[in-house]
């Protein structure tokens, strides 16, 4: 199945009056978009157009994908923030009802935020990995990071199917002895796989966080994992190092559930949400 991610073109923040246009997506968030995931949809509208970095180019190669929401009548202060906020949010509605993509929306920053008639409240299971995913940065064209990406698909597809491992061992019980699981070694591994051919390829290269919001209602709960149970284990917090078989550390896991805003019509999803930052380091 082929993986799809519905972002937003920037970061835009709500204000008594209006909104703030904090700032754009950076190219290098395009590309870390762009290599994790099969399909890339970043919605826009007709009252206010948010454009991307290189935007012509990522459309014309297929990288990207720019559905636009329509508006008709007449939009003034507030009617127009909703309405720019809401554009993810009507897309994805649409997207995670196709069973053939596993679609999933994706926000940057610390926190989910969902405009009114999308949201709802609830317990989710987090999971932060910290400074995990190695990403191209600097002058790299398009065309050789999809070229990239279709000769690593292997090493790809080994990482997110770990991703999922880790999510369902999560989900499955509340366990003391989670670091020994073996979701845990094979995900550092393909971590570090990745993380080699990607350096070896590319003259620099940054690394992002990346955290996912875990369904407590979703079919990955086991019978003997009673949400209750998995929200109390992990109400402290649980941090896990992640280390390469020589013993090198590479990332950090979190795991802490918390009560939090999230996707209403991803409801019925194992995965609610992605949120990412980048880090500022940059290896060359």
């Amino acid at each position: 199945m082929e993986r799809g991610v519905i972002a937003s073109p920037g970061i835009i923040n709500r204000l008594p009056k209006g909104f703030q246009m904090e700032r754009s997506l950076s190219i290098d968030e395009l590309r870390y978009y762009i290599l994790y995931w099969d399909k890339v949809v970043i919605p826009g509208n007709n009252l206010v157009y948010i454009g991307l970095p290189e935007e012509e180019q990522l459309i014309k190669s297929g990288a990207v994908e720019r559905p636009s929401v329509g508006f008709t009548g007449r939009f003034e202060g507030d009617q127009v923030t909703n309405a720019i906020l809401s554009c993810q949010s009507v897309v994805a509605q649409e997207l995670v009802k196709d069973k053939t993509t596993d679609w999933v929306i994706h926000q940057l920053g610390g926190e989910c935020q969902f405009p009114y008639g999308f949201n709802q409240r609830r317990n989710i299971i987090r999971v932060d990995l910290a400074s995990s995913l190695p990403v191209p940065t600097g002058d790299e064209d398009i065309y050789e990071l999809l070229e990239f990406k279709e000769n690593r698909k292997d090493e790809l597809y080994s990482l997110h199917a770990h991703l999922d491992d880790l999510y369902e061992q999560v989900l499955s019980s509340a366990d003391q002895d989670l670091a020994s699981k073996r979701a845990i070694s094979d995900l550092a591994k393909s971590i570090a796989d990745l993380d080699y051919v990607t350096n070896e390829h590319f003259d620099k290269t940054g690394k992002f966080d990346l955290s996912a919001e875990l369904n407590l209602s979703g079919k990955d709960i086991s019978v003997g994992a009673a949400s209750g149970a998995l929200i109390d284990f992990f109400a402290t917090g649980m941090t896990l190092p992640i280390a390469t078989i020589a013993g090198a550390l590479i990332s950090t896991i979190k795991v802490q559930s918390k009560a939090t805003n999230t996707f209403q019509p991803a409801s019925k999803n194992s995965k609610l949400a992605f949120l990412a930052n980048a880090k500022r380091e940059v290896l060359v």
